[in-house]
């Protein structure tokens, strides 16, 4: 947690859990991206977060403020949670559940008007990935233009909290380069790559900004 920030709401990226030795359940708020944990918000803005039990309150309605936000909000809502448990905590299959819930896959034609040309190889019927990383652990975050137009920016995260080396491959792509970046885009430094493959090396929980230049 960075110093000075508050502690006694939470930002939720994809899940929350509780567990003891015998048991973990995870929780995916959907719907409701805000949570307190061990205790309800009560405005006293501690500069430490000391969890006072293991329950957790799912932040669903802002109605602390006297501004411009009504005490009582009237009406039907909806709010959807997935809710799943297991002997041991696993924080990679809790990301992958709540990305899947949270960003279900969408489809998208892509017909002949959409298309640049006429490839020399055209996509194979049987379907296959613009990049496949080795390590289950490690997923992909976003895959965008550069900001200034060289290349193409990929954001990787490890989720399981291990320290670990991954390939990431694209498939039909030759690399020419690969620099990591830092969250602006600035290149740092060269990334060891060869052929169509990228190594990569992360921290526990890192994310990587990584641009590729085909």
């Amino acid at each position: 947690m960075l110093k000075g920030a508050n502690v006694e709401w939470f930002s939720i990226q994809k899940w929350m859990a509780v567990h003891d030795a015998d048991l973990t359940v995870g929780i995916v708020p959907v719907d409701a991206p805000l949570a307190n944990f061990g205790d309800i918000n009560r405005g006293e803005w501690p500069g430490e977060f000391h969890s006072k039990s293991s329950t957790i309150f799912s932040y669903i309605m802002n109605n602390y403020w006297n501004t411009n936000y009504r005490a009582g909000q009237g009406g039907e809502f909806t709010f959807r949670y997935v809710l799943t448990s297991a002997k041991r905590l696993d924080p990679d299959a809790l990301t992958r559940l709540g990305w899947e819930s949270m960003e279900p896959v969408e489809l998208d034609h892509v017909v002949k008007q959409d298309k640049v040309g006429d490839p020399e190889r055209p996509l194979p019927a049987e379907g296959t990935s613009f990049l496949s990383v080795s390590a289950s652990n490690v997923v992909l975050v976003t895959w965008k233009l550069a900001e200034d137009g060289n290349g193409t920016i990929l954001r990787l995260k490890e989720t399981a909290g291990q320290a670990t080396r991954a390939i990431g491959r694209f498939p039909g792509k030759v690399i020419h380069s690969a620099d990591l970046c830092n969250s602006v885009e600035d290149n740092l430094h060269n990334l060891e790559s060869s052929g169509n493959e990228l190594r990569l090396s992360f921290f526990p929980n890192e994310v990587l900004t990584v641009r590729i230049v085909p």
